[in-house]
């Protein structure tokens, strides 16, 4: 199978880093690429709106870079149930390369594991009625019947027994001294011996190389309930096979070192160091078994490879970036702090949206995007160039947009006026919807400096919640300890925004926006991109 590709946005994604992350997912999948579209924040109302408008479901949750135990390809279970003799057991195990047998229940749901040592302990010892006796006892009559492929010429009604297996060829003095009370005995064809053994007790009698049985042993048998089976197996292999009768629920370990399918690949391996096991099994939530892994698995194990979109500063992307590839950067923001292994594609180019640069990829590859996709594009297109009103906006965007619209079959400015007119309203969001709405972090010589922004249509909803706004914005602002924390209440049809911020570099928006600010309300005409217009001013400024 070929490595996924995350093809992800920034953080706080905005509709131009949604659509843009599905775009170029679909394109590369039909360029031969395992490419799937994540993102790595919650969407925002206007992506939402463009999502169902176009019936498209929302990219990929991923939580960071680093590599889960479900990112590694691990061995199938090998799982048995409690009640599986150690003679299936030995079996199953001996025709595999696993070491281990996961003990299970209905539901697949963990109740212990066996391995081969556990097993071989048992079968390779020399006493084995004096060490494995505690085991013989919670032998069912039945199992011992299947291991000895065996055939009863009596059962009993009922089955108790001490543990102790005797194997007695012969009436020699040595045998004299043996208790059969509760006993399993392997007998030939002296006929004494077998009398003996159901008159002092034994619960079974297992008779080898014998094809007939008297009735009066029988009838003995009946009257001292004592079990006669018989086998074609020889003396040496029921020495071998009977001790196979004992469950694998007999011996299982219940005290397990198990992960759970979402665990970090670092986190596993350190555990792993610290035990002495050769392999474990893999969980999901519920406890079911997924899998069987081993050091072996983790040794060389892929990162988790990226192509990141609309971004190229390690503050917006994925949490632990550092741990994962990446493989190639589109974007149309500054450059950066995003560093790599290895030389990779780095695209970035002076348009006013992510989705431009996907669109003329689309080109570039003479493949036409479908209508819905198409139609995204333009959606997003209109959107980060707030219609083609931002500064950023260049002729490219415009002559884009407008390919795509003939594409998707919309216009324009009826799309722009559906879009804005649904989602630019306050209503109904709680304050962190609202900062968080379209949000990025910023490192301008090494000052923290965090800007959310979002598009409004009636100034007087910004009003109501300002003074609470700005309370929430400070609480925030002790937990995260910017420099600068802004919020841009951004004009929809791109006149200018309302600026609001809290901080210790407070006093550097007053001087770089001083020229700008119209009224009490700290609007600063014009001014409604962060990239273009208020980050160059606020580097500028901070450099004065």
């Amino acid at each position: 199978m070929k490595d996924v590709v995350h093809i992800i946005g920034h953080k706080n994604p905005d509709t131009d880093s949604i659509i843009s992350s599905i775009a170029y997912a679909e394109l590369k999948r039909l360029l031969g690429v395992n490419a799937i579209a994540c993102r790595i924040g919650d969407i925002n109302t206007e992506t939402e709106f463009v999502l169902k408008k176009f019936q498209m479901s929302e990219p990929v949750y991923i939580q960071n870079a680093k590599v889960k135990l479900y990112d590694v390809m691990f061995d199938e279970p090998l799982m048995v149930t409690k009640d599986c003799t150690l003679r299936e057991a030995f079996k199953l195990i001996g025709g595999t390369k696993t070491s281990s047998l996961y003990v299970v229940d209905e539901q697949e749901h963990l109740l212990g594991v066996v391995s081969m040592s556990d097993i071989m302990n048992i079968l390779m010892n020399e006493r084995g009625q004096n060490n494995n006796a505690h085991l013989m006892e919670k032998a069912t009559i039945e199992n011992i019947r299947k291991v000895l492929d065996g055939e009863f010429i009596y059962k009993a009604d009922c089955f108790h027994s001490t543990g102790y297996v005797y194997f007695v060829i012969s009436r020699k003095a040595k045998y004299s001294e043996v208790d059969f009370q509760g006993s399993i005995a392997v007998l030939s064809d002296d006929v004494e011996l077998q009398k003996k053994a159901i008159l002092e007790g034994a619960t079974c009698i297992v008779l080898v190389d014998v094809e007939d049985i008297s009735q009066d042993m029988i009838a003995l048998a009946k009257e001292h309930k004592c079990s006669i089976m018989k086998t074609p197996q020889d003396l040496l292999k029921v020495a071998r096979s009977i001790y196979k009768a004992p469950t694998v629920g007999d011996i299982m370990k219940k005290d397990i070192i198990s992960f759970h399918n979402h665990a970090y690949i670092d986190d596993v391996y350190n555990k792993m160091s610290k035990s002495r096991y050769r392999s474990y099994p893999v969980l999901n939530k519920s406890g079911k078994v997924l899998g069987s892994i081993s050091r072996y698995h983790l040794l060389n194990y892929k990162k988790k490879k990226f192509i990141l979109l609309d971004h190229n500063e390690t503050s917006q992307s994925i949490d632990y970036l550092e741990d994962g590839e990446i493989l190639e950067i589109i974007d149309h923001h500054r450059i950066g702090d995003v560093e790599t292994t290895y030389p990779i594609r780095f695209r970035n180019e002076l348009v006013g949206s992510t989705c431009t640069i996907i669109s003329l990829i689309y080109r570039e590859h003479q493949i036409v995007p479908t209508p819905t996709i198409a139609g995204m594009l333009c959606c997003a297109i209109i959107s980060d160039t707030m219609n083609f009103n931002s500064p950023t906006t260049t002729a490219i965007d415009k002559e884009v947009a407008t390919s795509l619209a003939k594409i998707a079959n919309l216009d324009l400015d009826e799309t722009a006026k559906e879009m804005f007119g649904a989602v630019a309203t306050l209503k109904g969001r709680s304050l962190s919807e609202i900062l968080y709405n379209d949000f990025k972090e910023y490192n301008i010589d090494g000052k923290l400096i965090a800007i959310g922004q979002i598009n409004i249509a009636d100034v007087e909803e910004m009003e109501q919640i300002k003074e609470e706004f700005i309370s929430y914005m400070n609480k925030i602002n002790e937990i995260n300890k910017f420099d600068l924390l802004m919020m841009c209440f951004t004009s929809v049809e791109g006149k200018g925004s309302h600026l609001v911020f809290v901080g210790e570099l407070s006093w550097i928006v007053d001087e770089v926006f001083k020229d700008d600010i119209l009224d009490e309300h700290y609007f600063v005409d014009g001014v409604i991109s962060r990239k273009k217009q208020i980050i160059p001013r606020l580097s500028k400024g901070l450099n004065m």
